[in-house]
This record gives C-alpha cells, structure tokens and sequence, in this order.
C-alpha cells in the first residue's frame, strides 16, 4: 500500500491518465507478483540444501514451492483488488474472468526465470544480489506507473524487447480498459511465457546434477 501511495503521489500528476489508482495498481499488483516470485525463490536451492544433501528429492520442488505460495497470495490480493477497486470504476464483466488464463501464463513466464536464477544463483552466489540491484531500473523499464506511450513513442525498441511489458498490457486490456485482449497480445504472451519455461527448465535440468557438489 505505501508503495501505491508513493506512485500515486509521484506520477499522478504528470501521467493525465483518466482513472490513474485503476490503471497503476493494475500493473502495480502483477509486478509485485513478479518481483516476490523471482525474489524469494532465488535462494530456494541453497536455503534447501540441507534437505537436498540428505533426501532424494526432485529439486525443481522447491522452486515450485515458493511459487505456489505467492500464486496463493497473489490470487487473494486479486479478490480484494477487485472489490477494493469498484469505487475506482472497474468495469465488472464476463471479460474479467479471463484474468485467470492471464494469471497462469504470467506464472509460467515467472517460473521460467525462476528456474534460470535459482539455478544460476547455486554456482555464482551474488545473483541475488545482482537481480536485486537491477530490479528497480526494470520496474521503471516497464510502463507500470506512467502511461505506455511515453516509451512506445521515444524508446520503442525498450518496450519491444521488454516481456513485462506484454504481459501488463495483456491484463490491463481487461482490468482497467475492459475489453477482450486481441488475438496477437494473447499469441505473443503465450509464446513468451512457453519459451521462458523451456529455456528456464533447459538451464535448471542441465545444471541440477551440479548442486549438491557446489553447495
């Protein structure tokens, strides 16, 4: 909430979006996801090593398992999000239920990378830190609190080769403009959630074999 809070007084007033709480806590809300999932999981393979090291567990589990947690917790900030957000003129439709589809193809993409740092992270222990460092300028990369043109127009190339990006259009088509994704953003966010989890996978199953000597 205290970070709405800083947005909202930052960039209201230079944004002159119509309906501005809608429109920043929808991305708001999908980024928080993103940045939890990414953050408490890369460390889930070296947090686990002791479990790692004494039973035959499959190790992608635990990955998994931290993803699975902040999906719930995702999934009932979405039910408040909703309710909170009738005062801020959501538009309550059939539309709305396809951010369910939404949500899952967002968590693949995540997982993806999630697998990719988790894994990462075994070997070169200052991921984290790194991933932590870079995180906000690629929060500020991603048109979240201010309006997507203001990239599209002067940087186009930065928003093209952002995933993120893709993914808030594609669930504020629903939740702040109210109306059916096309066919395109749905093609394109499906192929990027699919493409990260098997180059995510590709990269964890070639170096699990690995974890238990380097931790």
């Amino acid at each position: 909430m205290l970070y709405l809070l800083i947005i909202i007084v930052v960039f209201k007033s230079q944004s002159n979006i119509d309906n501005y709480v809608l429109y920043a806590t929808s991305g708001l809300i999908f980024w928080i996801f993103f940045a939890n999932v990414t953050n408490q999981s890369i460390a889930s393979i070296i947090n686990s090593s002791g479990i790692i090291k004494a039973l035959n567990v499959p190790t992608v589990f635990f990955p998994l398992s931290e993803m699975i947690s902040e999906l719930f917790n995702f999934i009932l900030t979405l039910f408040v999000f909703a309710i909170a957000m009738h005062w801020f003129g959501i538009q309550y439709s059939f539309n709305l239920l396809t951010i369910i589809p939404i949500t899952i193809l967002f968590a693949v993409f995540t997982f993806g990378i999630t697998l990719i740092f988790c894994s990462l992270n075994v070997f070169f222990r200052d991921v984290g830190i790194l991933w932590t460092t870079i995180q906000p300028a690629i929060f500020y990369l991603t048109p979240i609190p201010y309006p997507e043109k203001v990239l599209t127009d002067r940087y186009p190339l930065v928003v093209q080769l952002n995933p993120i990006y893709y993914f808030i259009k594609l669930e504020r088509e629903v939740i702040y403009k109210g109306v059916f994704p096309s066919g395109e953003l749905w093609l394109q966010c499906t192929v990027l959630a699919t493409g990260m989890l098997c180059i995510g996978y590709f990269i964890f199953s070639r170096l699990k074999n690995q974890f238990i000597s380097s931790l």
